[in-house]
């Protein structure tokens, strides 16, 4: 029966989710012989197993036998489902219809999983401090090698006429909070288009992509300089790196920090889990609630 039900169920995903999950919820329901007839108007009957207008009207909606093809197919699906379930009773022998041991991991696959989510969501210590996330990444830097060359950079696009042009370049290398702010009033005054967020990281490959300028050897200017230009038409684009790591290099803990925190949630989630489930094997022992015959040598 559960493999009869399993193969109609494939069949009724070309019908969309919302139809596959009422077939599953209606065989569900009617996995048992229902040897009652139910009140009111029959639609299908097969071997004392009814469908009845009033529960096509509670799955598919009052105006239900406007959905002739969707009936039609869940009609279908339904007594092929019975069908099949009554020739298998007369063809298969006992033992391959005894599903016992098959239902029996599959109930305790469920408990388990439950069980756990249980733990979860009613113990684990979902609060990982800084310190937690500085410890992780200085134990495991080797995880964190950088693939690429990553900067932090300002950068601006002005016109090559423009008044402001000369200080804009001087500018944009502010070393303090006050240069930064007249840097930023400037550029607020003039209009003029700028990016300088110095706590991002952008991939140096990105970078070069959005802005037309070329490093003939990325590690030895990055390494040598922090100030180029681009022109671009009438504009140019002036660019100030102020801080790079190259690749094969170590990550900086800000970028890889999320990475960290989910692996540390992940190591608590199993952490939790192995510890309170081997508490239990070891108090069924204890309690003698469990023997073991076979001596391990």
């Amino acid at each position: 029966m559960i493999k009869n039900i399993y193969n109609n169920l494939f069949k009724a995903v070309r019908f969309g989710w919302p139809f596959v999950l009422i077939v599953i919820i209606f065989l569900g329901c009617s996995e048992s012989e229902d040897v009652f007839r139910p009140k009111g108007e029959i639609v299908a009957e097969y071997n004392g197993n009814y469908i009845s207008a009033e529960e096509l009207e509670k799955l598919f909606g009052k105006d239900w036998k406007t959905k002739e093809e969707k009936i039609n197919d869940f009609l279908r699906i339904w007594a092929m489902d019975k069908i099949v379930a009554k020739e298998a009773e007369k063809v298969l022998a006992d033992s391959d219809k005894d599903f016992r041991k098959e239902l029996e991991r599959y109930k305790n696959s469920l408990l388990k999983y439950k069980f756990e989510k249980n733990i979860l969501d009613s113990v684990l210590d979902l609060e990982i401090g800084a310190e937690d996330i500085q410890k992780y990444f200085q134990e495991n830097q080797k995880n964190f090698e950088l693939k690429e060359n990553i900067v932090r950079v300002r950068y601006v696009k002005i016109s090559k006429k423009h008044k402001k042009l000369n200080k804009v370049k001087y500018m944009i290398q502010y070393k303090d909070s006050s240069s930064q702010e007249k840097f930023f009033d400037l550029i607020k005054k003039e209009n003029i288009f700028c990016e300088a967020n110095d706590s991002l990281w952008h991939k140096l490959e990105d970078l070069t992509n959005l802005i037309p300028f070329k490093l003939y050897n990325d590690e030895h200017f990055l390494r040598n300089y922090a100030y180029t230009e681009a022109p671009d038409g009438d504009d140019v684009w002036i660019i100030y790196f102020t801080e790079n790591r190259l690749k094969k290099g170590v990550a900086p803990l800000e970028m890889v920090e999320d990475k960290i925190k989910a692996i540390i949630l992940n190591q608590r989630k199993q952490e939790l889990i192995f510890n309170t489930e081997y508490k239990l094997y070891q108090k069924a022992i204890k309690n003698k609630e469990l023997k073991i015959y076979v001596k391990n040598k």
